[in-house]
């Protein structure tokens, strides 16, 4: 894939802290359908495009948001690494 120069970076929707002993927070983009996830390891923060809203709305309501980020986010999803 070709990077478009000068092509507007996707603004970053705003991080939800949560109580997870793998993440320190997460945020949805509904204009561009992806999800971001911060995890508490070295706060790094990744994207996951093409997420369905109905996917993060059940990962808002999962008892365990950890268990859930394992299990319908990482491995079935490709994270990208956001740089900020």
């Amino acid at each position: 894939m070709t990077a478009i120069p000068n092509a507007p970076t996707p603004a970053i929707p705003p991080i939800v802290e949560c109580s997870s002993s793998l993440l320190s927070g997460y945020g949805y983009s509904q204009e561009t359908s992806t999800l971001y996830l911060r995890f508490k390891y070295q706060g790094k923060l990744y994207s996951y495009a093409n997420f369905p809203l109905d996917q993060y709305q059940a990962l808002r309501e999962a008892v365990s948001i950890g268990k859930f980020v394992s299990q319908q986010v990482v491995k079935k999803y490709q994270g990208v690494y956001v740089p900020e």
